[in-house]
């Protein structure tokens, strides 16, 4: 993990410097900085994006046996892409279309080459170096400018999202019992920044993320890191949450005010969720246009070819030239690939769920609670926000690269239990 700059004696070239620095942490860097370069935009970042995409098309290749080894135990990931790439036969747009999926199938792949070369620290600690150092100029450019609910974010509910990501970053360095003092307090004081800017951002999935994935956290290390796995206590946890469920739902069916509704006014949102119920409708009203096919990625939000966007447009007081969506990513997914598409994408995300939860059970260290939050962040955004899937959206990769690291990792010291008899 060191880099050593090494003089090299003899001849004339007497004095002169050698770097070295070992493959683990170039990779650390690397992934760093695709990390830093997608997880905000910024004028000129394709100068770093694509030549850091033409570095990972030739790390594919040059760790192609071990990405196939991992590939084969983990194919259901490939079918959604591949899809993609089949969809251009019939898509509205089809150059477009072929875009789009030769860009998400450079996403997925990346994701392999990750998981397959880099150890699950290591990936939390180049998370933690690119959202750190983004988090930290948002909160300077948000007070100093005072755009506070947006920050150096397009948008506000853009801001809350990665305030989520740095929020469960941090906390799981902080909690690290393998990383530096230093840096478990910067963990700490980050992850305060990430709480302070999700509540300024003014979105509600964002801060009930906060709490989720907080207490998610806090029950995986209380029970796979706190050595609380016993047979007995999970099924006194149980019995526990099945019975605050059997009371809160009685409690609930005699509310005379919905609970869902309270929580909304609270933040200021409507019963339609600031209109993504009225979306969703539209959506329904597409997908019975072309149910199992769809129009293909970018088919949908043509301002001057369709009516319907126009009149979408309309009602949400959107410009032509404005990008949209469904606000739903079964929905986004479902109109433009269909309902075999949204079958196939449904598949492969039940695959990582099961995967990264499987690989907290059985290691229970740090980086998989990491991984174990996120996805539960993934899954809960991706049914009011439509990002899930789309090319080079860190927010997703993280869930795919926990998988296949946990895959990984089963893969080479196999499956050991964690439930203890008493």
């Amino acid at each position: 993990m060191t880099s050593l700059a090494q003089p090299i004696h003899g001849g004339s070239q007497h004095g002169r410097l050698r770097l070295h620095i070992s493959n683990e942490r170039r990779d650390l860097l690397l992934f760093a900085l695709w990390c830093l370069v997608t997880f905000v935009q910024f004028p000129g970042d394709s100068l770093i994006l694509y030549p850091l995409a033409l570095y990972y098309s030739w790390a594919i290749l040059r760790d192609q046996s071990r990405i196939v080894t991992l590939m084969a135990k983990s194919w259901v990931v490939l079918l959604f892409p591949i899809w993609c790439l089949i969809s251009p036969i019939w898509a509205v747009e089809p150059a477009a279309a072929f875009k789009k999926a030769v860009y998400l199938g450079l996403t997925i792949m990346i994701c392999y080459q990750v998981a397959a070369t880099m150890r699950p620290r290591a990936i939390l600690y180049s998370l933690f170096i690119a959202v750190g150092g983004i988090g930290l100029i948002n909160v300077v450019y948000a007070y100093g400018t005072g755009d506070i609910t947006t920050g150096i974010f397009a948008q506000k509910n853009t801001m809350g999202k990665n305030m989520v990501v740095l929020w469960v970053i941090c906390v799981s360095v902080f909690i690290d019992s393998g990383s530096s003092r230093g840096m478990r307090l910067a963990g700490l004081a980050m992850s305060g920044v990430a709480v302070l800017m999700a509540f300024h951002s003014e979105s509600a999935t964002a801060v009930l993320l906060i709490f989720g994935t907080g207490a998610l956290i806090a029950l995986s290390v209380m029970f796979l890191i706190g050595g609380l796995m016993r047979l007995s206590r999970v099924a006194a946890l149980c019995f526990g949450l099945a019975f605050t469920s059997i009371v809160g739902a009685v409690l609930v069916s005699n509310m005379q005010s919905n609970p869902a509704e309270l929580v909304l006014q609270h933040f200021g949102k409507s019963s339609t969720l600031t209109g993504r119920t009225v979306l969703w409708d539209y959506a329904e009203m597409q997908i019975a246009e072309r149910p199992l096919l769809g129009v293909g990625e970018d088919g949908f939000w043509q301002y001057a070819q369709s009516p319907l966007v126009r009149k979408i447009f309309f009602e949400f007081y959107k410009k032509p030239g404005d990008s949209f969506n469904f606000h739903n990513s079964f929905y986004e997914i479902t109109v433009h690939q269909g309902l075999i598409g949204v079958g196939i994408a449904s598949i492969a995300l039940i695959w990582a769920l099961l995967q990264v939860v499987r690989g907290a059970l059985v290691f229970g260290a740090t980086p998989q609670i990491f991984f174990l939050a996120m996805a539960a962040a993934v899954l809960a955004r991706s049914m009011t926000e439509a990002d899930f899937l789309k090319p080079f959206v860190l927010f997703h990769m993280v869930l795919w690269i926990g998988a296949l690291s946990s895959l990984r990792l089963r893969m080479q010291y196999g499956d050991t239990w964690r439930f203890k008899e008493s």
